[in-house]
């Protein structure tokens, strides 16, 4: 048996790669292009028929071929959940760097992987089948496509990756807590490099039916489809649903230095807290989402004045968003940094969203630039500087990024550029 080896405790988790898989651009200079261009990628759905929901707008990825990256053996194995976390992970280890060779094993690689909702598109549509020309016809993968921990399980397999493999699904917070994870087992020394992010697929006919029947989607239905996300906007009415994953590579900082890696940031501090409180509700007082944001601070060793940049959750939708900034301007006081919501540049992939917006938040490090909140006039939210239709070039050092779910989870991560 092989001597144990002692890792020192406490040690510091760096950001080296960047997968992202939007409706704004897939991979990283795409997702780039697409936050410069300040243009909403949400349409008309098309993908199914919508006449009878309210809802009637998404962020749909055009022309998604996972067979771009993998081979056609592997893809037919894999949901379209699976496909996006996949591409998600393989961009990320091409950005990082890291040499990665099939039939190799890791055993200090983790993986930590987030979704809300798994493989349920595929689910519907196979269940469709089976409706109509029963058993035979579904696929004789569908038990191990559709479930949740099928992304983290495919990424594993796919590079050898022998640490601990997890899929968390914490609603709309499930990439944030996904990330926020893979900082605790780099701290705690469970491994080396992880490989991190979140996946959605949710744009099928039933899941996009549940969600308008609850009231929680935007029902614009004036032209052009694109506004119909509107983050602390006054006529903000709901979220618009996107799909997509965000894949990053973790690393140690000892590990990343030496194999000289580009680093995008340190993973400073992560917070989750749960309000107890309503499935879709916030709580009114806003005290969880404040002492969430406050834990974050606490655990990065920073005070308030040091953040430059917030992306907030910002679903647009009107409660949540008014209790959000309320709560910011409470934390942050009058000195508040700029904050914006992306969303009406992804869509709300939910449990993918906070991964998409973790990677928006590198670029905005990287490139010393804030994205903006499209869609945006005027807002009875506290007067925060909500970087109105018009991203800003300023110096950005350390971010906090929002991500909360339902049943009351709330998540808040925070990055800081290694100077």
């Amino acid at each position: 048996m092989p001597a144990r080896v002692e890792i020192p405790p406490n040690r510091r988790a760096v950001i080296t790669g960047i997968g992202p898989v939007t409706a704004a651009g897939i991979g990283k200079d795409a997702l780039w292009a697409g936050l410069l261009a300040e243009r909403s990628p949400v349409t008309q759905v098309t993908r199914f028929d919508v006449t009878q929901s309210k809802a009637k707008c998404a962020a749909e990825i055009a022309g998604f071929d996972a067979g771009q990256w993998f081979a056609p053996h592997e893809t037919k194995r894999w949901d379209r959940c699976t496909q996006f976390a996949m591409v998600a992970a393989q961009l990320a280890i091409n950005d990082s760097g890291l040499e990665l060779k099939s039939g190799d094993l890791h055993p200090r690689y983790a993986v930590s992987f987030g979704t809300a909702l798994g493989g349920i598109s595929d689910a519907e549509a196979q269940h469709a089948k089976f409706i109509t020309e029963g058993t035979r016809a579904i696929s004789r993968s569908l038990a191990l496509q559709i479930f949740g921990g099928a992304t983290h399980s495919n990424i594993s397999i796919h590079w050898g990756l022998q640490g601990p493999a997890t899929t968390h699904s914490n609603s709309c917070a499930s990439g944030n807590v996904a990330v926020g994870d893979a900082l605790r087992l780099i701290r705690e020394g469970a491994a080396d490099v992880v490989i991190a992010g979140a996946a959605e697929s949710p744009l099928s006919p039933l899941a996009f039916a549940a969600f308008d029947q609850i009231h929680t989607m935007s029902r614009w239905q004036g032209e052009p489809a694109s506004r119909a996300c509107r983050p602390f906007d006054a006529s903000r009415d709901g979220f618009v649903m996107g799909e997509g994953a965000a894949g990053f590579v973790i690393e140690s900082l000892e590990h990343a230095s030496q194999r000289g890696a580009k680093i995008y940031a340190e993973i400073v501090g992560f917070s989750l807290v749960s309000e107890a409180h309503h499935m879709t509700i916030p709580r009114p007082d806003g005290e969880p989402l404040r002492r969430a944001m406050q834990n974050a601070l606490e655990a990065a060793r920073l005070n308030p004045s040091d953040i430059d940049y917030i992306n907030a959750h910002a679903s647009s939708t009107p409660q949540n968003d008014f209790n959000e900034a309320a709560q910011i301007a409470t934390v942050f006081g009058s000195k508040a940094p700029p904050v914006s919501g992306t969303k009406a540049i992804t869509g709300h992939a939910l449990g993918a969203a906070g991964a998409m917006e973790c990677a928006i938040c590198l670029m905005a490090i990287e490139h010393r630039w804030l994205p903006p909140t499209l869609n945006f006039e005027k807002s009875e939210c506290a007067p925060l500087d909500f970087v109105p239709n018009h991203g800003r070039e300023t110096s950005v050092r350390a971010v906090l990024n929002n991500s909360f779910g339902f049943g009351g989870v709330d998540s808040c991560l925070v990055m800081k550029r290694i100077e």
